[in-house]
């Protein structure tokens, strides 16, 4: 069985999932708007995000030397924004940007606040070494992100930009 879905018939699907088809779309006009929505609905919209391209993130986790095309920059352009953190699909880790937002889930789950201040944002590639070495090497461990992920509710806050150094030797 095959069904086609237009934008007219995206509304008769469940908000969230409707939500994940535009946060992919080619058109930043759909996408932007949907990925802030379901960055709204926390933890859970990126849940929603991370099941719906499941067998994508699997491909891409199983075969890492597996070439990205359009779509799976979509994917992973997507699930980076609603996570706030880079290369998201290999942790599941959603992080709070909002210290208000994660005190108020904090209180409402239970679990105390892992909170990270770093140079720039968890987001981009560049940011400090130390946040890279944990996406890298910790966030992306199953493990961790496990025990990250139930045990805590996770928040960082940039302390000002990530500072760039340009080395210039001259003619080589």
């Amino acid at each position: 069985l095959l069904i086609l879905v237009s934008s007219q018939n995206l509304s008769a699907i469940e908000p969230r999932e409707r939500l994940v088809r535009l946060a992919v779309s080619e058109d930043p006009t759909e996408s932007s708007p949907a990925i802030e929505e379901l960055r709204s609905y926390g933890p859970a919209g990126l849940q929603t995000l991370m099941t719906r391209y499941a067998a994508e993130i699997s491909r891409h986790i199983v075969d890492p030397a597996l070439q990205p095309d359009a779509e799976w920059q979509r994917i992973t352009k997507a699930l980076d924004a609603v996570s706030g953190q880079k290369n998201s699909y290999m942790s599941g880790l959603y992080w709070y940007t909002d210290l208000n937002a994660a005190q108020t889930a904090a209180r409402e789950s239970g679990k105390p606040i892992l909170s990270l201040r770093l140079l720039g944002k968890l987001t981009d590639e560049l940011s400090c070494a130390n946040s890279r070495f944990f996406r890298t090497v910790l966030y992306s461990n199953a493990e961790v992100s496990s025990v990250l992920r139930d045990r805590f509710v996770l928040h960082w806050q940039t302390v000002r930009p990530v500072p760039i150094i340009t080395i210039d030797f001259g003619d080589g």
